[in-house]
């Protein structure tokens, strides 16, 4: 492509994007504007015209999945610019004149090669969202705790060990992204951060949590699966917003008693830890719909498990159990039950009751025969049933009309039912 060429399609794509965005015209027009503009996409831009500064009234720029290593200083002299999105790019730096967008209030440099940010970004007084995400940085400056507008910061899959203190500043963050970085420790000042209400920490080596994270009364989402924690503080306990709490994949052997009180969850996730039995407490939290339990170490299934009778999805696979007490048969809205790879000699009669059961996994068990009731599930499509010591099957199975996956490899079967 010539450069005259090129410089005209980027200034005229970049013109679009300003009018789509300020002035008014029909949806015909505006859809015309933008398809226009997403085809440049296929150029794989590897820099930006000069004369891009002609621009003065430009407020945004969007430029994903080009080939541009570097940022042109003319664009450090369109001040009116609020929003600068450049993913999927391979810039390597941020040039300090940055910090001389003072309108601006969306920044995206997310999956470049960038290593580290100039003390400049401080200068982004009005700046609402930073997405830094799948980058190389190894720390941030402390200036990045003057940006006391930003309500979502995105620092997932980049290689932080720490961060600075001031970044506890932030009290207006609502969504903090640290998942896939090198942490070992979550600071005390988090608490700080009250206005938070999606935190996610997981894929670090934190091994443990201050006490001061019961002070995130607003916390709906906390995200911590596969780090390296051992215990839990009891003030998880007052975090009463919380909705979803991931812990898969640590090292708990048991849940401080506190956790009961979290009233709101609706998903609870604990696979893979080091648990040896289930809580008996588990009752209270009554608008539960997802738990899993899976790949622990229990031996034992509660009674109290049929008062969880919001209960969707519920996963005990990979355990030590040895039976199922008949209260699992309250549990009348569950979807999904996997209890794969555990210690069952039989299944308690009341299995039958689940009737919008549609996926039951029971693979790698002891089980000798089903109970005649389990017919009752109408609603049933996959039905796991390998490496059992089955002889025989219900006769009236063929009475699972939905039926679509029936696994029976691995048992002691000599002969099935005429009409399956």
């Amino acid at each position: 492509m010539k450069k005259s060429l090129f410089t005209f399609l980027i200034s005229i794509s970049l013109l679009i994007i300003f009018m789509v965005n300020n002035i008014s015209v029909s949806a015909d027009e505006q859809s015309s504007y933008k398809n226009y503009y997403s085809s440049l996409d296929s150029y794989k831009l590897i820099e930006l015209p000069k004369d891009i500064e002609e621009l003065k009234t430009l407020i945004k720029i969007s430029l994903r999945v080009h080939n541009l290593t570097e940022l042109p200083k003319e664009i450090w002299k369109l001040e009116n610019l609020t929003s600068l999105t450049f993913e999927n790019n391979e810039l390597t730096e941020v040039p300090k004149e940055i910090g001389k967008l003072k309108n601006l209030r969306n920044l995206s440099l997310g999956f470049n090669k960038l290593t580290e940010l100039p003390v400049e970004i401080g200068e982004l007084k009005n700046l609402d969202y930073l997405d830094l995400r799948n980058n190389k940085l190894t720390e941030l400056p402390k200036e990045i705790g003057k940006l006391k507008n930003l309500t979502s910061l995105t620092l997932d899959n980049n290689k932080l060990t720490e961060l600075p203190k001031e970044i506890w500043k932030l009290k207006n963050l609502t969504k903090l992204t640290l998942y896939r970085n090198e942490l070992t420790e979550v600071p005390k000042e988090i608490g700080k951060l009250q206005k938070l209400t999606n935190l996610y920490l997981f894929n670090n080596k934190i091994t443990e949590l201050p006490k001061e994270i019961g002070k995130l009364k607003n916390l709906t989402t906390l995200t911590l699966r596969d780090n390296e924690l051992t215990e839990l503080p009891k003030e998880i306990g007052k975090l009463k917003n919380l909705t979803t709490l991931t812990l898969y994949n640590n090292k708990l052997t048991e849940l401080p008693k506190e956790i009961w009180k979290l009233k709101n969850l609706t998903s609870l996730s604990l696979d893979n830890n080091k648990l040896t039995e289930f809580p008996k407490e588990i009752w209270k939290l009554k608008n539960l719909r997802d738990l899993d339990l899976g790949r622990n170490e229990l031996t034992k299934l509660s009674k109290e498990i049929g008062e969880l009778k919001n209960l969707r999805n519920l996963d005990l696979s990979n355990n030590k159990l040895t039976e199922v007490p008949k209260e699992i048969g309250k549990l009348k809205n569950l979807d999904y039950l996997w209890l794969y790879n555990n210690k069952l000699t039989e299944l308690p009669k009341e299995i039958g009751e689940l009737k919008n059961l549609t996926r039951l996994s029971l693979g790698n068990n002891e089980l000798k025969k089903l109970p005649t009731e389990i017919v009752k599930l109408k609603n049933l499509y996959e039905l796991d049933l390998n490496n059992n010591k089955l002889t025989k099957l219900p006769i009236e199975v063929d009475k699972l009309k939905n039926l679509t996956d029936l696994n029976l490899n691995g048992n002691n079967l000599t002969n099935l039912p005429k009409n399956l």
